[in-house]
C-alpha cells in the first residue's frame, strides 16, 4: 500500500460532519424538552398535557435518558457486527435509523406526541453506536501510527464542537411564538443534512470483500452487560470505576436539572438556557483540548482527580444560591473543570492500566458505562425534581461529594492482563 499523509476529504469529510451532527442531534434536545415537557411555557406547548407535574418531569428524565441507555446497548453490538459484515452495510442501515428518528423528532415536536418522540430518540440512540464504526471506517484507510492518532483526534473533536454547537443551533431555530415549525425545525433541517451525508458516502465505503466469510454467531449481543461486568471483577479497577459511576451519574442529572433551575430562579429564556449549555460546550472543549493535557504535565492525576472532583461540587453547589445570579453563567466554567475534567483524567487513568493489546477494549467498555450511568442520572433527574429542583440540587452535590471522597484515597497503578 503506498504510503499516505491523509485520508482522502472526499471520504473523511462526510464520516466527520456525520459524527458532529450525531453530537448536535443530542445536546440540542434539553433546550427543547425542558419548556416543553419538563415544565411547559404555554399550554399550546405541552407534550403531557393534563398530566401532573411530576409525570412531566419524570417523563422528561426518561426521554432525556433513551439516548444514552440506547447507545451502550447498541454500540458494542454494531461495532462488532461491522467486524464481521464490512463497514458500509452498517454505516448504511444506520444512518438511513438516524435520518427516520431525526424526522419522527420533528413531527413529534409539531404535534406534539411524546411517545413519537421518544421513538424517534431512541432510533437516534440506537444509530449512534455506528460513531466508533466511522472511526474505524477511518482508521481502516490510514497505515501509519501518526495517521491513525491524528484522524481519531479529529473524531472526537468533530464530536466535542458538535456537542457544543447544538444548543445553538436550535436556539436559533426555535420560535416559541409561531404556530408551525415552534419547536420542530431543529430536528426537520438534520435530515437532509444526513441524507446528503448518507448519498455522499453511499458507494466510498469499502465493502466486506466476499472471499471473507462473515459470522454473527461470534457476535456477543449482550456485549455492553457482560463486559461491564467482567471489568468490575477486577479488584484493582473498582475504585476507579465507583469514582466514574457516581461522577457520571451525577453529571447526567445535573446536565438535566440546571435548565429547569436556571428557568425557576434566574427568568432564563429558552434561548438563553440553550447558549448557557453552549457555553459549557465550549469550556469543556478547551479542558480536553488543551487544559486537561497541560495539568498533565504539570501535577499528578491524584491530584487532577481530586481537584476535578472538588470541582463538580462547586459546579452543583453555585445554582442552589440565587444571590449568585450575576455570577450564574460562570457555572459553565465550574462545569467543565468539573465533569469534563474528571471525565477527562479517569480516562486517562484507566487507558494507562491497559497494554495496547487491551486498551481499546477497555475504552469501548468504558464509552458503554457511561451510557448506562449518564441514562441512569437523567432518569433520577426525572424522578427528584418532581420534589424540588433544589432537592436535585442536593443529590447531585451529594454525588460529587461521594466520588470526591472516594478519590481522596490514594489511586494505585494497575494493569489489566491481556487475557481477560
Amino acid at each position: 500500500m503506498p504510503n499516505q499523509t491523509k485520508v482522502p476529504l472526499w471520504f473523511s469529510t462526510p464520516l466527520l460532519a456525520i459524527l458532529f451532527f450525531h453530537m448536535m442531534c443530542e445536546s440540542m434536545v434539553i433546550p427543547i424538552l425542558a419548556p416543553t415537557l419538563a415544565e411547559p411555557t404555554s399550554p399550546h406547548c405541552d407534550m403531557l398535557a393534563g398530566f401532573s407535574d411530576q409525570m412531566h418531569k419524570l417523563s422528561y428524565g426518561i426521554a432525556l435518558a433513551v439516548y444514552p441507555v440506547l447507545v451502550f446497548i447498541f454500540a458494542p453490538i454494531i461495532g462488532a457486527i461491522s467486524d464481521n459484515i464490512g463497514r458500509r452495510p452498517i454505516l448504511i442501515i444506520a444512518l438511513i435509523g438516524t435520518i427516520i428518528g431525526c424526522l419522527a423528532q420533528g413531527v413529534a415536536m409539531e404535534i406534539m406526541s411524546l411517545w413519537i418522540f421518544i421513538i424517534g430518540r431512541a432510533l437516534v440512540g440506537a444509530t449512534a453506536g455506528v460513531d466508533g464504526v466511522i472511526q474505524a471506517a477511518l482508521l481502516d484507510k490510514c497505515n501509519t501510527q501518526t495517521q491513525k492518532d491524528y484522524y481519531l483526534g479529529a473524531s472526537l473533536f468533530a464530536m466535542s464542537i458538535g456537542f457544543m454547537a447544538g444548543p445553538a443551533f436550535a436556539a436559533l431555530l426555535i420560535n416559541e411564538k409561531a404556530t408551525t415549525f415552534a419547536w420542530s425545525l431543529p430536528f426537520l433541517s438534520l435530515v437532509p443534512i444526513f441524507a446528503l451525508t448518507l448519498l455522499a458516502l453511499w458507494k466510498k465505503i469499502d465493502a466486506k470483500k466476499d472471499s471473507e466469510k462473515t459470522n454473527l454467531k461470534n457476535v456477543n449481543w449482550l456485549s455492553g452487560i457482560t463486559d461491564i461486568a467482567i471489568l468490575f471483577k477486577i479488584k484493582p479497577a473498582r475504585k476507579m470505576l465507583w469514582i466514574f459511576v457516581l461522577a457520571e451519574i451525577g453529571a447526567g442529572c445535573f446536565t438535566a436539572l440546571i435548565p429547569l433551575k436556571l428557568g425557576e430562579s434566574f427568568d432564563f429564556s429558552v434561548k438563553e438556557i440553550a447558549y448557557f449549555i453552549s457555553l459549557h460546550g465550549v469550556f469543556s472543549s478547551v479542558v480536553f483540548g488543551f487544559i486537561g493535557p497541560q495539568m498533565l504535565k504539570r501535577f499528578s492525576k491524584n491530584f487532577i482527580l481530586r481537584f476535578s472532583m472538588f470541582m463538580c461540587i462547586i459546579a452543583c453547589a453555585m445554582p442552589y444560591f440565587d444571590e449568585l445570579e450575576n455570577l450564574i453563567w460562570l457555572d459553565t466554567f465550574a462545569m467543565a473543570m468539573g465533569y469534563a475534567l474528571s471525565y477527562y483524567i479517569l480516562l486517562s487513568i484507566m487507558a494507562d492500566s491497559a497494554s495496547e493489546k487491551k486498551r481499546g477494549w477497555l475504552l469501548s467498555v468504558l464509552s458503554s458505562l457511561w451510557g448506562l450511568t449518564m441514562g441512569i442520572g437523567l432518569v433520577l433527574c426525572g424522578i427528584i425534581v418532581g420534589i424540588s429542583n433544589d432537592f436535585g440540587i442536593l443529590i447531585c452535590t451529594i454525588l460529587s461529594l461521594s466520588a470526591f471522597l472516594f478519590s481522596l484515597e490514594r489511586i494505585k497503578h494497575f494493569k489489566l492482563k491481556d487475557d481477560i
